[in-house]
């Protein structure tokens, strides 16, 4: 067993205590990655995981994430460091407001782990888990986690509170308990985290602050979802209300791959039932739906706009998988914003309407495809691409993104009309990562002659909204630089493609 207290006993607590001349070496290098996103947020250097704190505060979209500016680099030490803060007026357009919670106390000297935040009158409160490890001289040592809170004022100042709001984890639990997402239900507050029970199969806990006082919580129960045994460990659940349905939105870890489901490292999902019963906490829901049908989505979280959308963010990446970009000592970005709805007891996912704003040169695109056709598109590879697809008499149409002159390299997407399966390919799509994972994801999907495709290409990512939104696909990918072309062909018939193309 490591040592842990030797392990820790150096850690820097402050990103300002390290040399500005190592923070610059890094974000140099960082900078010089082929792979950079356009419009996607990534940090300057390190580890970029999960969204944090996603709010809206004193005029400003706020958003936080993850950050581990020194992930790639051993000296000097940093931990699991903290949340990076940025802001904005559109969701689209992003000011950089630095460094907000460093793992600087006692109670989050381990790692400042996943929260969220919520506006009380002229502040935010923040509320997230500090990890912290006890028995560190032994073999025994045991993960300790409190739950802190901290105000940011209209000037994004911060102060943490000094005691915990929680110590410790629920009795039923292990240490894995954290990621707590905050909401204000009649006159009280409550909070759901994820959690593993000590049979080790993963739940989600809610604890309540009565009336106003922030600083005063109690461990109120588990969340009655009669999932006994969904994976190991729930993370990053959040729970809201949409068009009279109760939602949660969970990423449990340990799902084992089930046909074409739960093929990634871990998976982000979600229930949808009727609205919470506050007594007893019991939440009557369907079946678990993955959220996202590709290869990279994890730890979503969402807020209430001020006109009443409920919009998600979330890491555009997975534990345990080692990205290109880490040759440029940085990894992780964030998915673009979408919209969630409720229609039908299902929830989809669109594009918000923001992202228009993005747009630069337009090319309309009316073609009937029959053998391989070159789409004469814009000069960008970061793109966005609006197509209605009349099948027409074809069995299949195929759609080859971020292809090279012969087509021996792209990224697929396969609409089969007549096993009504909607199939994305990374398998040649450039460098190559993660293929123990497989290549290929695979949805079932019900359509008929005619369906919208909407695509978001960046440098190194697509991102693929089908139908209304009920099947997304998110995927990074890592193309060649002689890769800029996009190829459609359909088999068994022709086909007719129409829409528009811009440069983002």
């Amino acid at each position: 067993m490591v040592n842990k207290s030797a392990q820790f006993k150096n850690m820097t607590k402050h990103i300002r205590q390290v040399p500005e001349y190592i923070i610059r070496e890094e974000e140099k290098l960082t900078a010089a990655s082929p792979f950079r996103q356009k419009f996607h947020i990534e940090a300057k250097s390190g580890f970029l995981n999960d969204p944090n704190g996603f709010s809206f505060f004193n005029g400003k979209y706020h958003l936080f994430y993850q950050w581990t500016p020194l992930a790639f680099k051993q000296d000097p030490p940093i931990w699991h460091h903290g949340w990076y803060h940025i802001a904005s007026l559109d969701l689209i357009n992003w000011e950089d407001l630095g460094p907000a919670i460093e793992s600087d106390t006692e109670l989050d000297k381990h790692g400042t782990y996943s929260g969220s935040a919520i506006v009380i009158d002229d502040k935010l409160f923040c509320i997230y888990t500090g990890n912290t490890w006890t028995n560190t001289q032994t073999d025994n040592w045991r993960r300790l986690p409190y739950q802190v809170g901290a105000w940011m004022d209209e000037y994004n100042q911060f102060k943490k509170i000094d005691k915990p709001l929680i110590i410790d984890t629920f009795a039923d639990c292990t240490g894995h308990f954290r990621d707590p997402k905050i909401w204000k239900h009649a006159n009280d507050y409550y909070a759901i985290l994820g959690a593993q029970r000590k049979d080790l199969t993963g739940t989600a806990k809610i604890i309540k602050s009565e009336g106003h006082d922030l600083t005063k919580w109690q461990k109120y129960g588990e969340l009655k979802t009669g999932e006994a045994n969904l994976g190991y460990m729930w993370e990053c659940p959040d729970y809201f209300e949409l068009n009279g349905q109760g939602v949660l939105l969970f990423s449990p870890q340990g799902l084992s791959p089930k046909d074409n489901y739960f093929q990634n490292v871990y998976q982000t999902g979600y229930f949808i039932g009727e609205p919470l019963n506050y007594e007893n906490l019991d939440f009557k829901h369907g079946q678990f739906h993955e959220l996202d049908a590709g290869f990279d989505f994890y730890a979503s979280q969402t807020l209430e706009a001020p006109d009443g959308r409920r919009i998600m963010m979330a890491w555009f990446g997975i534990s345990e998988m080692e990205y290109p970009t880490t040759k440029y000592h940085y990894s992780g970005c964030l998915t673009i914003p979408r919209e969630l709805i409720v229609e039908d007891k299902k929830l989809l996912q669109r594009p918000i309407v923001e992202l228009e704003k993005l747009r630069k040169k337009e090319k309309k695109a009316d073609i009937l495809i029959d053998s391989m056709t070159e789409l004469d598109t814009t000069e960008n590879v970061t793109q966005e691409l609006d197509f209605e697809v009349n099948l027409g008499s074809a069995d299949s149409f195929v759609l080859d993104l971020r292809a090279n002159q012969d087509n021996s390299q792209h990224t697929r997407l396969i609409i089969d009309r007549k096993n009504q399966y909607c199939i994305l390919s990374r398998k040649e799509s450039g460098i190559s990562f993660a293929e123990k994972y497989g290549t290929e994801r695979k949805r079932k999907f019900k359509f008929g002659q005619n369906l919208r495709v909407h695509i978001f290409v960046d440098v190194s990512s697509v991102e693929i909204f089908i139908g209304k939104g009920e099947v997304v696909f998110s995927a990074r990918i890592f193309p060649n630089d002689n890769q800029t072309k996009i190829f459609a062909q359909s088999i068994g018939g022709k086909s007719q493609l129409t829409g528009k193309v811009w440069d983002l």
